[in-house]
Parts: C-alpha cells; sequence; structure tokens
C-alpha cells in the first residue's frame, strides 16, 4: 500500500511538472511543432476608413483578430459593426497617445482626472516620452479602467487587451503591472511576448507580486511591419516572415485602411503608418497570395479568445 502510495505521489508530481512545461501551443490543444498565428489589425476607432477596413478583411481575408482604440470620435462606430460579426475577437487597444496631427481627442477619464495624460489643449500626449514624464501609475490605471467601461457601454466585451504605440511596455514598469493586473482581474488575456517576459517582467518579479505570472499566456514571437521593411516591400516582408515562421504562437500585427481622402488627412504629415501604408497591408492580407503562402507553410490561424478560453 504504502509503494501505491509513493507511486501515486511521483506520477501526481510528474503531472504538475509537466503541465508546467507545457508550451502555450500545446495548451490550447496543439503540438509543439505546429505554427499557430493571430492575424491582428490594430486601431480600429481611429477613422471610418481604418473601421471598414478592418471589418472586411476579418469578413472576407486572412485578419483573425483587432483592437480598438476607445478614445477616438470613430470607436462608437465600432460598437455598431461588430454586431455583424458574432464571437468577434476583439480587445482594447489602450491608448495613452495620440499622435496624429490634425485629428486630436483627450481621455476617456477626463482631463480634470488624469491631467498627467494631457497637454495644455486637453489632447492626449503625441508620444510614449511625456507620458512616462508626467502620468502616474494611478492615473492610467484609472484611463484604462475607463476605456475598459466605455468599451462595454458601446457593446464590447474584450478577448484581450494591448498597447497603443507599446507606452505600457516601455514606459515606467508600474504600468506594465497595472496591465496585467487589470487583464488577470477580468480573466482576458494581455499581449505580452517573451522578449516583455524575460527582460522586463521576470528580472522586476517583485514588483509583480500578487500577480500570477505562471498564468500570463506568452506569446513567442510579434511579427510587425518597420519602416524599412515598407520601403523594401510590403509583400516581401510578410511573404519573408510567413514562410520562415517557426513553431509556436505569433502574432502579426497590421493596420488596415484605405487610401482614401479621409485617412489621408488623418495621418497628414506622418511618413509611416500613413493611408498608402495601411492599404497595403489590407491588399496582401486579402489577397489569394496570402492565402495560399499560408497553407504552403502549414499555419494554423487562431485567435485571442481561444487564448481567453485557457485562462
Amino acid at each position: 500500500m504504502k509503494n501505491t502510495s509513493q507511486l501515486l505521489t511521483i506520477a501526481f508530481l510528474l503531472g504538475v511538472q509537466f503541465s508546467f512545461s507545457q508550451t502555450l501551443a500545446e495548451k490550447l490543444g496543439y503540438s509543439k511543432d505546429d505554427k499557430l498565428l493571430i492575424i491582428h489589425g490594430d486601431d480600429v476607432g481611429v477613422s471610418h476608413s481604418q473601421n471598414m477596413a478592418t471589418f472586411a478583411a476579418i469578413k472576407n481575408g486572412l485578419v483573425t483578430s483587432t483592437s480598438m482604440m476607445v478614445p477616438p470620435a470613430w470607436s462608437a462606430e465600432v460598437g455598431e459593426l461588430a454586431k455583424e460579426i458574432p464571437g468577434l475577437d476583439i480587445g482594447i487597444h489602450i491608448t495613452l497617445t495620440n499622435e496624429w496631427q490634425n485629428y486630436n481627442w483627450g481621455s476617456v477619464a477626463g482631463r480634470t482626472v488624469v491631467p498627467g495624460l494631457v497637454d495644455a489643449k486637453g489632447h492626449m500626449h503625441p508620444d510614449c516620452g511625456p507620458v512616462t514624464a508626467n502620468a502616474s501609475p494611478e492615473e492610467v490605471e484609472t484611463e484604462i479602467r475607463a476605456q475598459i467601461k466605455a468599451a462595454n457601454q458601446m457593446g464590447i466585451q474584450p478577448t484581450h487587451l494591448d498597447s497603443h504605440m507599446g507606452c505600457l511596455f516601455y514606459g515606467r514598469p508600474e504600468y506594465l503591472r497595472v496591465y496585467l493586473k487589470i487583464a488577470q482581474e477580468y480573466k482576458i488575456p494581455a499581449m505580452v511576448n517573451t522578449q516583455i517576459m524575460e527582460g522586463l517582467i521576470r528580472p522586476n518579479v517583485g514588483l509583480f507580486e500578487g500577480i500570477d505570472l505562471n498564468e500570463i499566456p506568452v506569446i513567442d514571437q510579434i511579427i510587425m511591419e518597420e519602416p524599412a521593411d515598407y520601403q523594401s516591400g510590403t509583400e516581401a516582408f510578410y511573404t519573408n516572415a510567413l514562410q520562415n515562421l517557426k513553431p509556436g504562437v505569433h502574432i502579426v500585427l497590421i493596420h488596415l485602411a484605405f487610401d482614401d481622402e479621409e485617412m489621408n488627412a488623418v495621418t497628414a504629415g506622418h511618413d509611416t503608418y500613413h493611408a498608402p501604408w495601411r492599404q497595403a497591408d489590407y491588399d496582401f492580407f486579402t489577397s489569394e497570395k496570402a492565402k495560399e503562402i499560408i497553407a504552403k507553410a502549414h499555419i494554423k490561424l487562431i485567435r485571442w479568445s481561444d487564448i481567453q478560453k485557457i485562462l
């Protein structure tokens, strides 16, 4: 009887060890050798053009996920468009900045509640530097909660959280703690990759006390086209990335819109992530060529909601 008990104990411990050693792909029910990919359209809510292109690419293309920027004026339309796609995979693209010259927005919580997140005009800061210099972690938490609540009021139940311009990742580490804390509270994934986990979170593990780091689903790789890649050719960049995708769970972050008058006005003065860039993303990820590349590379497309289910 004693030997049986000991064997059961050993088996239990081995089972626990095995469960902790599982890759995210295995936890999702796939093999560790499978290549899993979320094709994610950022920034819905910025403009009508952005919304139309992204939802068209979800319905007719390869895009499996999106996330909304709540502060911009066109976010309300997202709530209406979402009704047309039952089970839509949509997160909150937590927005702490306003990078455009002639199209401005403020915070959802309000300038008097989170004064560190806005400039003298009441607009959000143009990039992450002024956010880090002026906004307290408490203000950032207040704004994140306000954005989630506003999205809920539009009918959006987010499947994940991510960060516009990466301000939550490379600003103050306390921002990252708030981000993870809220995600675990809402029982939704927060986008974190291996680089963020090993480079920012684990070296500062004391800061994340109270957050179960073992429960964070860590993405292997985040793929995003940079300015040099765009100059070399959008199609060439994505073709190479997809053909050389390694086993694991990956995200390709794309920015979809039409190269129309509205989007050119929104992105005026910018020579990156402008209307032609976003049209190129749309064209590739709604093309037959992209579908063929993914099929030949044996890539399996997944969604954030798949990851949410295993939390």
